[in-house]
């Protein structure tokens, strides 16, 4: 989270302290009036009756729209607050050995934790609580780092998009999934073109937060899949290649807001291409070409 690691944010600060940014209100200004352009030639080519159904469905989406980032806000509007009282907690549980560091409070389970808390071990107050254990090791450590460890087994699966895994599954319902096949073979890579352009320069793959140090500004951010954890990247970012996306999801609706190409759901991006490669991105034709 930027609250334990502000480093991304502030990369993206300086970005733009040295001019190199885009101007964020001359951008919106340039996407009104492409909106109300596009819009004038619809309502152009529409009859009374499809032009007045067309301008009530578009106030209707454009007066919804705003409502689903207003929620996503909100169910995040806690996190920051509960964090700072789950470090606290795992502060004073390694003052009790039972846990390493205060971080590992996150691998805990529910009762775990409510066990430590009836207990007294989380008490403000609790040094003494070693000898109540009599360990030389936290009480907890071995679950933790077994827990630490499936997780990063699991993080480098890839889940298949259809079960049962079949040619007649993929036929039938493989151009509905949000990412592509994972047999593309060559130097293209093919996806959803979701927003124009075209760019060349070195891809950047990153696979989580934990990478976002590594951003250079005119990379391509090339990732599994974005979040709005990722939008200060976008300000960096030449272009957007994800491996699962569509038209509708967050890396394209960001990357139309920056107007930077963006080619998304090519299932492979992450597995074909590295860090340093220059790639020629093509969000028309929903194509990324490895250019070296």
């Amino acid at each position: 989270m930027p609250a334990d690691d502000p480093s991304p944010l502030l990369e993206t600060v300086k970005f733009y302290l040295r001019g190199q940014g885009n101007d964020p209100y001359e951008r919106q200004r340039l996407s009104a009036a492409r909106r109300e352009d596009e819009t004038r030639r619809i309502v152009a080519r529409l009859g009374p009756r499809r032009r007045a159904a067309f301008l009530r469905l578009l106030r209707w989406a454009q007066n919804a729209a705003p409502i689903r980032e207003d929620a996503l806000a909100d169910v995040g509007l806690a996190w920051p607050l509960l964090r700072r009282m789950l470090f606290e907690l795992g502060r004073r549980l390694v003052g009790s050995a039972v846990i390493a560091e205060p971080a590992d409070v996150f691998w805990l389970r529910h009762r775990e934790l409510r066990s430590a808390v009836e207990f007294g071990l989380a008490g403000s107050g609790t040094p003494a609580a070693v000898a109540i254990t009599g360990a030389d090791r936290p009480v907890r450590a071995g679950a933790v780092e077994e827990r630490k460890m499936l997780w990063r087994g699991q993080a480098k699966a890839a889940a298949p998009q259809l079960l049962p895994e079949s040619r007649w599954m993929e036929r039938a319902f493989g151009s509905m999934m949000p990412a592509g096949p994972q047999d593309q073979l060559g130097d293209v890579i093919k996806g959803v073109g979701a927003s124009a352009g075209r760019v060349t320069a070195p891809a950047r793959v990153l696979r989580g937060p934990q990478d976002f140090g590594l951003m250079e500004p005119g990379d391509v951010l090339v990732a599994r899949i974005t979040t709005p954890a990722w939008t200060s990247l976008f300000a960096m970012a030449s272009a957007v290649v994800t491996d699962v996306g569509g038209p509708l999801s967050h890396s394209s609706i960001v990357a139309r807001e920056y107007g930077i190409p963006a080619v998304l759901g090519t299932g492979v991006a992450t597995q074909r291409l590295t860090s340093g490669q220059r790639i020629r991105v093509d969000g028309d034709a929903g194509t990324v070409t490895v250019a070296d």
